[in-house]
This record gives C-alpha cells, sequence and structure tokens, in this order.
C-alpha cells in the first residue's frame, strides 16, 4: 500500500473499502504536497481498525522533504 503516489488512487482505493488506507497514507505523505495528503491523512486517523489508524499518525509525522531514509 506504500505504494499510493497520487491522491486519486488513494481515494478509489477507500471508496472501494480497501483495508489499509492507514499504511497507504503513509506513500502519499512522502510522495505528495502537505496539501494533497494532509485530508488523507485526518480521514485515516478516523479508520475503526487501530492498527491503522496508527500508521496515520505515523504518516502525519513525515514532514515535507522526507527521503524515507
Amino acid at each position: 500500500m506504500l505504494r499510493f503516489h497520487d491522491p486519486v488512487e488513494w481515494d478509489t482505493a477507500d471508496e472501494c473499502g480497501e483495508g489499509s488506507m492507514g499504511s497507504a497514507v503513509i506513500g502519499l505523505a512522502f510522495n505528495c504536497s502537505l496539501a494533497e495528503a494532509s485530508p488523507r491523512i485526518v480521514k485515516a486517523m478516523q479508520v475503526p481498525d487501530l492498527g491503522q489508524r496508527g500508521f496515520a499518525f505515523t504518516a502525519a509525522g513525515i514532514g515535507p522533504g522526507s527521503t524515507g531514509s
């Protein structure tokens, strides 16, 4: 799910009921602008699965210019 580089792909997966949206939003945090990723990070922070919610909070800590290394 870290493969998401495009917010539209994330939105489509979310609408289809994919279960890993918290981990997927980490990919957006690395690959998109803050303006594009932020609303999706906030949405992922509200998923029922606690593990996936935790990944969303991880994504929130990834700042602009992060390289992932």
